[in-house]
């Protein structure tokens, strides 16, 4: 029992460390990408919406190092009351950094882009294009909100659910 419970502990360690590297990654690219874009604009408005968004990059790989771990594991001769907590407390972790997702990950990176095509908008007075385009970034941030607080958070609190008790 303790292996299976210090295996899953492990497991789950591993793919979070994975995520993490994947958005803080991601985080980068979101940076430089938006950094050259603020470089180029061609209107304030617009250049203040990409360095918005660009600093949202910033923002993101924070706040992934600061709340996107859980604590560390316990010794190896531990329990498996302990471990089974551990495992229990880092599912809750990642469980309220889902549900928040939308306030720390997507806002920040929404309010630039809207900032940017209204500044782009304002510069050009091609409407359908910029309502086009925010269309479709609007669908993709309410498809990754959804993915992740429908989703995520359901898988981890199945496995959570799954922990046994110790009561």
């Amino acid at each position: 029992m303790l292996t299976v419970a210090i295996e899953r502990t492990r497991k789950f360690d591993r793919q979070i460390a994975s995520r993490n590297t994947r958005e803080l990654c991601g985080a980068l690219v979101v940076m430089v990408l938006f950094a050259v874009m603020a470089w180029r604009a061609q209107g304030l408005v617009e250049r203040i919406g990409w360095i918005i968004t660009s600093a949202s990059g910033v923002w993101v790989a924070f706040y992934m190092l600061r709340h996107g771990a859980g604590p560390g594991r316990p010794d190896r001769d531990a329990s498996v009351a302990a471990y089974t907590a551990v495992l229990a407390e880092n599912y809750d972790r990642q469980i309220r950094l889902l549900r928040n997702v939308k306030y720390w990950y997507l806002l920040p990176m929404y309010c630039g882009i809207a900032v940017a095509t209204f500044g782009q908008w304002l510069r050009t007075h091609l409407t359908a294009p910029a309502l086009l385009g925010m269309g479709i970034v609007t669908a993709g941030f309410v498809g990754v909100w959804i993915m992740n607080e429908r989703y995520g958070v359901r898988k981890l609190e199945q496995l959570k659910a799954e922990l046994p008790r110790n009561d």
